[in-house]
């Protein structure tokens, strides 16, 4: 009895600790998902470089997961200081991926630099050949940073006429929705393309912390706002990642909602659960982290210990939530390999409201990489859904 009653003690012990680590690890999870964005990481390194005399060439890196994926792409070196854009997939194998160099805007890459591939295949809009005036969209935080890039009509005339602001996603920046202008310009429509709460150059949160859209909406509404102030006659929201669950959020939580006409989303964060899952596996952390982290942000004692202001109210960021309550036209577009926010999440969604949602997706494409893997059938999907009439 006494050596049972040990090794119960025992078996408790180790059960108490174990709990105790998974719950330390839940916090520290939480912390990670709504802490402000620090240096990014890069998770490769230039093993080769060829350069040819008409500025292309090729560049070999270290091969991760988003090394060889298929289409066009930015790749920042040299602690971001350099930058240039990469094509098509040349050559790999199991340790490196080589690729074609586009064109280098900055800085020499040099074999051994650490780099990190981005989707945003442009640096500025200057690099992409538009237009763009600089502007601060007033918010209840103070002016944040905004690109105002005018159709060809509006270069023209003052008034802004029919513009749609673009969101970018989480721990990302303007530069993200910025590959999709070109196609709304052609359109006819003007952009803005602006920064909210927490980003680089714009106002922290009072917590200095992300609420998964929760609280970001507002500076999404205050960017309605100045485009009404500012003569714009129709407005169509567009969010990539977490900027697509802002969108909808502006759109359930807005009293100016009723001006937007339509939404476009690419790869949205329509389930924060599902993401927060997603997470996980990659990290290889146990399964349990996620509904653990999940409770964490959304508890009015729990979500304090991570920095939160206030809780998240997560069950406003799920699914079930989005598709019932929606009242816009919907475009979404969403790769079917993106490992962090779940296609079949994006499938629901579609198919709950048939009667709102046009939905494309893209083989191969990963997390917001629809127009890198596939850039003619993108911008001709997105040209001709902002050319219809909605009505």
């Amino acid at each position: 009895m006494r050596v049972r009653t040990t090794v119960a003690a025992a078996l408790g012990i180790a059960g108490l600790a174990a709990a105790g680590g998974l719950t330390a690890m839940a916090y520290a999870y939480a912390w990670q998902v709504v802490r402000r964005a620090s240096r990014p990481e890069r998770p490769s390194r230039i093993l080769d470089v060829h350069r040819f005399s008409d500025g292309g060439g090729t560049v070999r890196i270290e091969r991760y997961v988003e090394a060889a994926r298929e289409g066009r792409f930015g790749l920042w070196f040299d602690d971001d200081r350099g930058y240039l854009r990469v094509g098509e997939v040349v050559a790999e194998d199991r340790g490196s991926v080589t690729r074609r160099i586009d064109l280098v805007e900055s800085g020499e890459p040099v074999v051994g630099m650490s780099c990190r591939l981005t989707g945003s295949y442009w640096r500025d809009p200057a690099a992409a050949g538009l237009p763009h005036v600089d502007v601060a969209v007033p918010t209840e935080l103070g002016p944040m940073p905004a690109w105002f890039i005018p159709s060809a009509a509006c270069e023209e005339d003052e008034r802004w006429g029919d513009t749609v602001i673009l969101v970018h996603g989480w721990r990302s920046n303007r530069l993200e929705p910025l590959r999709a202008v070109p196609a709304i310009r052609a359109a006819g429509w003007s952009s803005l393309v602006v920064t909210y709460r927490n980003d680089v150059g714009a106002p922290d949160a009072p917590d200095g912390k992300y609420h998964l859209g929760a609280t970001e909406w507002r500076d999404v509404e205050a960017a309605i706002r100045l485009a009404i102030a500012r003569g714009a006659r129709r407005i169509v929201l567009a969010g990539w990642s977490m900027g697509g669950g802002t969108v909808l959020q502006t759109l359930l939580r807005s009293g100016l909602a009723e001006r937007v006409e339509r939404v476009f989303l690419d790869s949205p964060a329509l389930d924060w659960a599902a993401i927060l899952r997603s997470y996980v596996r990659l990290a290889n952390y146990p399964l349990p982290i996620a509904p653990m982290a999940e409770g964490i942000l959304k508890g009015a004692t729990t979500s304090k210990l991570v920095g939160l202001g206030e809780p998240i109210p997560m069950r406003e960021l799920a699914v079930q939530h989005f598709h019932r309550l929606i009242r816009h036209p919907v475009l979404l577009v969403q790769g079917d390999d993106d490992p962090t926010t779940p296609v079949s999440v994006a499938r629901r969604f579609a198919a709950k409201r048939r009667d709102l949602v046009e939905y494309h997706e893209f083989p191969g494409a990963g997390h917001i990489r629809a127009w890198n893997a596939d850039q003619p059938r993108y911008d001709a999907i997105l040209t001709d859904w902002l050319a219809r009439d909605p009505r």
